[in-house]
C-alpha cells in the first residue's frame, strides 16, 4: 500500500565533519509534507543494534588495568551512552577466547605470549583482576558478552571462568557467555573428527556441567559460526534448531554468526577490496540476503538474532579501507539493513592494531590513540534513535541504489526521521560529486 504522510520528519543528510574527538552531522528539520512510498514499518531496531567486539587478548588495552582506567576509551563509550541510555554491548571474544585460561592467584590481570607475525596472543592468562576491571573501568550501564574457551577441548577451562565470573563480576555486567569462537573452523583443534553432531553435543554437555557447578543459570549467546551461509552445510543455525539444542542448553539470550563481506587473507579476495566495493549499497543487500534463513531460524524459536563479529575486512581489515570515512558511512548501512532485516544486533570487532576497530586505544607503533571515522557511525545511531519510543525501521526501497540507500524511522506509526545516505565514492583528486 502507498501511503501519503504529511509531517515533520528530520532529514540527516551525512554530511559529516571528522576530528579524532567529535563529529557532526548536519541534520534539517523540514515542516513539510512528504510522500512516503510505504508498507510501514516491519521490524525493530535495537538500541543495541551498533555493538562491540573486543579481541580477548586486547581488552586491557580498550579498558585500562586496576586503578587505571583507559580514560579515552570509557569516554567514547559514555558518548553513546549519554546519547542512548547505554553504551554499546562488549562482546570480549575472538580467536584467543579459545585460547584463554583463567588463574584464580595470578599477580597480573591479563598476561599474553605473541608469536612474530600474528597480531593474535597465541596463549592468554588472565586472574580476577579481569573482572574488577569490567566491573569499575566502564560506564554504569555497561554491558558484556564474555566468551569461553572451547577450543582446548577440556571442560574445566570455561568451568573454571564461569566460576570465576560468577564470584567476582557483577550480575549486572553480563549480558550472556559464549562458549567458542568460530568453532565450524575447528578442525585445527580437532584433528581426530569434528563435525555439527559433535559440536552440538559437546556444547550441550558442557553447558550442563556448567550450570550444576554454578550457583545462577547462565545465559547463552549461542553459535557463532563464521562461515557465509551459501558456504556453511550443516554447521549452521538452521542445523542447531532442527537438533533443538538452544531448548536443550536453556536461557539461550541470542544467536550469533560471524562475516566480513570482504578479506585481505588471501590473494583472490584481496585484490575485490576497495571503497567503492565496500560502500556499494546493492553489495550489501545481496551481501546479506544469504542470512535469510539463518534469521528465520532464530525468530522461530523467539530467539533474537545477531551479527557477533563483522567488520569491513577479514585479516584484520585494510589500511586507507577498513578505517576510512567511506567505511564509516558502509557501517552505517550495514547496521540499518541489518535492522530491517531482523538482526537484533551487530557487533564490530576490534583489536589494538586491527584496521577496522572504531578506535585505536592506546599508544601503538608509535601512533597516538586516535578515533577511526567508524567510530562515528554508532554516534550517528544513538543520535537517530536515542529519542525515538520503541524505533521501529522501514528501507525505501523504490529509491535506492548502489550509491544511495533511504530508511525511514517511525515510533508507532509515525514517521520521525528520515536517514539518506550518499554512498558515492570520491578522493581527493577527483571533483567532488553531488547528491
Amino acid at each position: 500500500m502507498y501511503k501519503l504522510k504529511s509531517q515533520l520528519v528530520v532529514v540527516s543528510s551525512l554530511i559529516f565533519l571528522f576530528c579524532q574527538t567529535c563529529t557532526a552531522a548536519a541534520s534539517i528539520t523540514i515542516n513539510a509534507p512528504i510522500r512516503v512510498q510505504s508498507n510501514g514499518p516491519t521490524n525493530s531496531i535495537f538500541r543495541e543494534i551498533g555493538a562491540l567486539s573486543i579481541e580477548f587478548c586486547y581488552i586491557l588495552d580498550y579498558l585500562g588495568d586496576l586503578g587505571s582506567p583507559n580514560t579515552f576509551s570509557r569516554q567514547l563509550l559514555q558518548n553513546i551512552e549519554d546519547r542512548l541510555g547505554a553504551p554499546p554491548v562488549i562482546r570480549i571474544g575472538g580467536h584467543t577466547q579459545d585460547v584463554a585460561r583463567y588463574c584464580e592467584h595470578c599477580t597480573s590481570t591479563l598476561a599474553k605470549v605473541f608469536v612474530p607475525g600474528n597480531a593474535e596472543a597465541v596463549n592468554v592468562t588472565f586472574s580476577k583482576g579481569l573482572f574488577e576491571v569490567l566491573n569499575n573501568n566502564v560506564p554504569s550501564k555497561q554491558q558484556f558478552i564474555f566468551g569461553l574457551n572451547l577450543g582446548q577441548d577440556d571442560v574445566q577451562f570455561p568451568l573454571a571462568e564461569v566460576v570465576a565470573a560468577e564470584k567476582y563480576l557483577r550480575p549486572e555486567r553480563l549480558r550472556s557467555f559464549e562458549l567458542g569462537n568460530e568453532p565450524d573452523f575447528f578442525n585445527v583443534q580437532r584433528p581426530h573428527g569434528w563435525n555439527v553432531q559433535i559440536y552440538a553435543q559437546q556444547v550441550v554437555d558442557w553447558h550442563s556441567q556448567i550450570n550444576h557447578a554454578t550457583k545462577r543459570t547462565l545465559s547463552v549467546q549461542l553459535g557463532a559460526f563464521a562461515q557465509q551461509p551459501i558456504y556453511m552445510r550443516n554447521f549452521s543455525l538452521v542445523e542447531l534448531r532442527q537438533m533443538g539444542v538452544a531448548a536443550k542448553i536453556g536461557h539461550v539470550t541470542s544467536l550469533s554468526d560471524h562475516t566480513y563481506p570482504f578479506s585481505i587473507c588471501d590473494s583472490t579476495r584481496a585484490a575485490l577490496v576497495s571503497l567503492p566495493n565496500l560502500m556499494n549499497h546493492i553489495n550489501t543487500i545481496q551481501y546479506f540476503s544469504q542470512w535469510a534463513s539463518e534469521i528465520a531460524a532464530a525468530k522461530s524459536q523467539s530467539i533474537p538474532f545477531v551479527i557477533g563479529e563483522t567488520g569491513s575486512v577479514s585479516c584484520h581489515g585494510k589500511e586507507g579501507v577498513s578505517n576510512s570515512l567511506g567505511a564509516a558511512l558502509w557501517s552505517l548501512d550495514y547496521m540499518l539493513h541489518g535492522a530491517v532485516l531482523g538482526m537484533q544486533s551487530v557487533y564490530f570487532h576490534a583489536g589494538t592494531p586491527f584496521y577496522y576497530s572504531m578506535w585505536q586505544p592506546v599508544v601503538y607503533n608509535n601512533t597516538p590513540a586516535v578515533v577511526w571515522p567508524t567510530y562515528y557511525s554508532l554516534l550517528f545511531i544513538a543520535d537517530a534513535i536515542g529519542d525515538i519510543s520503541n524505533p521501529r525501521i522501514e528501507e525505501l526501497s523504490a529509491f535506492e541504489s548502489k550509491r544511495l540507500s533511504l530508511y525511514a524511522l517511525y515510533s508507532g506509526n509515525t514517521v520521525r526521521k528520515i536517514i539518506a545516505l550518499n554512498l558515492e565514492f570520491f578522493n581527493a583528486t577527483t571533483a567532488r560529486p553531488v547528491a
